[in-house]
């Protein structure tokens, strides 16, 4: 079964939940070594939407003025 890929909004959401949860509670090492990881990947994630919008948004530019 393949999840569903999450959109920028709801990765920042689960990412300032990590947070959240982290800056609430003393949870254990493991628990946070577990979120933290998880938290990383969201990140990344967000950052390659970010760079493919930028990209994307470019492309566009540059076909309305072809001249630069």
């Amino acid at each position: 079964m393949s999840e569903s890929p999450l959109t920028y909004n709801k990765a920042m959401q689960e990412v300032e939940q990590i947070l959240a949860a982290l800056e609430k509670n003393n949870p254990d090492v493991d628990l946070m070594s577990q979120q933290v990881k998880r938290a990383v990947e969201l990140l990344q994630q967000c950052r390659q939407k970010l760079v493919e919008t930028d990209e994307a948004i470019k492309h566009v530019f540059e076909q309305l003025n072809p001249q630069g």
